[in-house]
């Protein structure tokens, strides 16, 4: 399909351990479209993590092809996929990544700056706002809370503009109320940018907010359904 933006076939993952090679991920294949959100769900050690690592580049499989967008990551070095994630990616981490030593602004805007890009901290300020944090910018990671700290990994990963989000566990480490309030704004703000959303998690509430699932069990592709209601309400908001 012509607005495909993430494509996988085939893609298996092994590893060599001490006493044989162990099948992380077997034959999975699937597309995604541009603007899709996509939750990846499945019971612990099932593979969800090591799927999306491979997904954004940050990893590769041991058999299989992976394309985001026009780019064929799977047949790139790491300089190569890392140029890419640097074009089309954006991440968020259920530990929040965030650097100590910088404030709320310095982690948003840095990915920009290192790329070169001119606004940094202007359009960083302009996220903040837009996640509640506009008092905060002086901050320091340790001087916020969990879910302000979560709250500054959401800004920091739209700021860059990412063609693809991948949240993994993004309210795992926050209590259920603090953790619907991101999960919130991970989707209003996923809405407002036109981004595709790839994000596992254990949640249902959350998969359920996502237009597809895809469940993997050991290892393997289960099931691929799509959410009808979020599909239509897409569609209507398209043609709106």
């Amino acid at each position: 399909m012509s607005d495909t933006i993430l494509s996988v076939r085939s893609v298996s993952k092994t590893v060599r351990t001490a006493n044989h090679d162990l099948t992380i991920l077997h034959d999975v294949s699937f597309d995604i479209r541009q603007s899709q959100s996509l939750a990846i769900v499945g019971p612990s050690g099932a593979g969800k993590s090591t799927l999306l690592g491979l997904l954004a580049g940050l990893d590769e499989p041991s058999a299989g092809d992976i394309w985001l967008g026009e780019h064929q990551i799977t047949a790139m070095g790491e300089e190569g996929r890392a140029k890419v994630r640097a074009q089309l990616v954006g991440f968020v981490f259920q530990t929040f990544q965030l650097l100590g030593s910088l404030t709320a602004l310095e982690n948003v805007a840095l990915p920009m700056e290192l790329a070169g890009q001119k606004g940094a901290q202007d359009r960083a300020r302009e996220y903040l706002d837009k996640v509640g944090l506009g008092q905060r910018v002086t901050h320091y990671p340790k001087q916020l809370s969990g879910g302000e700290q979560q709250r500054v990994a959401v800004a920091r990963a739209f700021a860059c503009s990412p063609k693809l989000l991948f949240a993994d566990e993004p309210t795992g480490n926050l209590d259920q109320a603090t953790g619907a309030k991101v999960s919130d704004l991970l989707f209003e703000l996923n809405e407002q940018s036109n981004t595709t959303l790839i994000l596992v998690t254990h949640e249902a509430r959350l998969a359920d907010r996502c237009q597809t699932t895809i469940t993997i069990d050991g290892g393997r592709l289960i099931s691929q359904v799509e959410n009808r209601e979020q599909v239509a309400v897409t569609n209507a908001r398209a043609i709106a």
